[in-house]
């Protein structure tokens, strides 16, 4: 995963990349004028509940222009993950070749890009956890 400065969108603290090696990382890049991400948060959240447990954390990255915006999205909508603004040049979406939204990048604990998944996805389903098993050698719980 390329090495770029992460700006908190809400009340989290600037970091790096390489700050979050460690950790399995699901990256979710979104934009509050996309209508599938909007759709997707919802599913995101309650998947970064759900994985908290697991050592796994879901991070969001807005690419809007206008950061108040996406702030008064985040409020509303009650996120709490984690969520970082990519800033007006676009680093961490140019670094990470992001080119379509919503777009999720599947990082694990070494810093090496599993997978990347183009497109709106329910979190909640099936689908969503053969994928994240398959690129994060996440094992499901009983009872899922």
């Amino acid at each position: 995963m390329p090495a770029v400065v992460l700006t908190g969108l809400t009340d989290e603290a600037p970091t790096s990349s390489g700050a979050l090696r460690g950790t399995a990382l699901i990256i979710n890049f979104w934009a509050t004028w996309c209508e599938p991400c909007r759709r997707e948060m919802p599913s995101l959240e309650r998947l970064s509940h759900r994985l908290a447990a697991r050592g796994v954390r879901v991070i969001g990255v807005s690419v809007d222009a206008d950061r108040n915006l996406a702030r008064e999205f985040v409020r509303a909508h009650q996120l709490t993950f984690s969520i970082y603004a990519d800033g007006d040049k676009k680093t961490f979406q140019s670094a990470l070749q992001v080119k379509a939204l919503p777009q999720t990048v599947l990082v694990t604990a070494d810093g090496t890009i599993a997978a990347r998944i183009m497109g709106v996805r329910d979190w909640d389903g099936a689908e969503g956890e053969r994928v994240l098993e398959q690129a994060l050698s996440l094992r499901r719980r009983a009872g899922h």
